[in-house]
């Protein structure tokens, strides 16, 4: 199981969901819910203020693309510049409605994302991200 699970959406009912099915689904100990990438930032800028065994910092983030004051794409330039520390240990997951290939060719192509999905989460779509690699160590003893 992961620890922590982040969700960055400005869906205030996504959000709400997203924990619901976290929850059902039995997939994380915790759930951090943020309403835009503006806002992880800070979370992530306190975490690197702190010694690093006090940093609370998520396993894995769901990620949606198009937010207002800091999408997505801004989310994760920003991330990779300001904190190359954290990326071995937070997996980064787009879970958007997006439609556009585009997105999914830009999200395949980042080498922090480890997959795009499509909204809404679901328990069978949880259930198929603990067959990733980069995730299947959380899960291999349950």
């Amino acid at each position: 199981m992961i620890h922590k699970v982040m969700c960055i959406d400005d869906d205030t009912i996504t959000l709400r969901l997203c924990q619901i099915i976290l929850e059902k689904a039995n997939f994380c100990d915790e759930i951090i819910t943020v309403e835009n990438g503006e806002l992880a930032l800070e979370y992530f800028e306190i975490q690197n203020a702190l010694p690093a065994p006090q940093q609370k910092l998520p396993g894995l983030i769901f990620l949606d693309l198009n937010m207002p004051v800091m999408d997505g794409w801004e989310f994760l330039d920003s991330f990779s510049d300001k904190f190359s520390l954290f990326q071995q240990e937070v997996k980064i997951i787009i879970l958007s409605s997006s439609v556009n290939p585009q997105d999914k060719i830009k999200a395949d192509n980042n080498p922090n994302v480890i997959c795009f999905i499509s909204k809404p989460l679901s328990i069978s779509g949880l259930n198929n991200l603990k067959e990733i690699p980069d995730l299947r160590s959380f899960f291999s003893a349950s």
